[in-house]
């Protein structure tokens, strides 16, 4: 405890008898502290969220390129009357190619149409649909994929 001469008043210095914190500063940096670990966990989490919607993405769109390559690799060959490729229609459901464990399988339907746009030159339209859905997001999403395909 010092005596300041001019003013008249007693000066403590914190450092010498005073040790710890206040429990205005412990409240306040208590505070502080769970406002960064719940930013950090919110960041997390919605970084794992936006992982898993675009493995689920890319899982449907592949599903749908390969059956678009199947489609695409059957014979239209219109002058001598194959026309296999204008019959394929039709749709399945199936789960999409995730790694998975116990009941977070995401399944799918997949709907696929062959068109002819033209026969003067001939040209058809094959497009495929994959449709699927996530428990976390609600709502379904639907991944097309669409080419045009001249005769063999």
């Amino acid at each position: 405890m010092k005596f300041d001469s001019l003013t008249r008043t007693v000066i403590y210095n914190r450092r010498a008898g005073h040790r710890g914190f206040t429990l205005v500063e412990v409240v306040l940096a208590t505070a502080i502290a769970a406002l960064v670990m719940a930013g950090m966990f919110s960041g997390y989490n919605m970084a794992a969220r936006r992982a898993q919607f675009s493995a689920c993405s890319i899982a449907a769109n592949t599903l749908a390129m390969r059956q678009m390559e199947q489609c695409v690799a059957a014979k239209w060959v219109p002058s001598y009357g194959n026309v296999t490729l204008l019959s394929l229609n039709g749709s399945y459901s199936t789960n999409l190619c995730l790694p998975s464990a116990k009941s977070n399988v995401v399944t799918c339907s997949v709907e696929y149409g062959v068109s002819q746009v033209s026969s003067s030159p001939a040209y058809a339209m094959v497009g495929v649909t994959c449709v699927w859905s996530l428990a976390n997001y609600g709502g379904s999403y639907t991944n097309t994929v669409i080419t045009m395909r001249a005769p063999n």
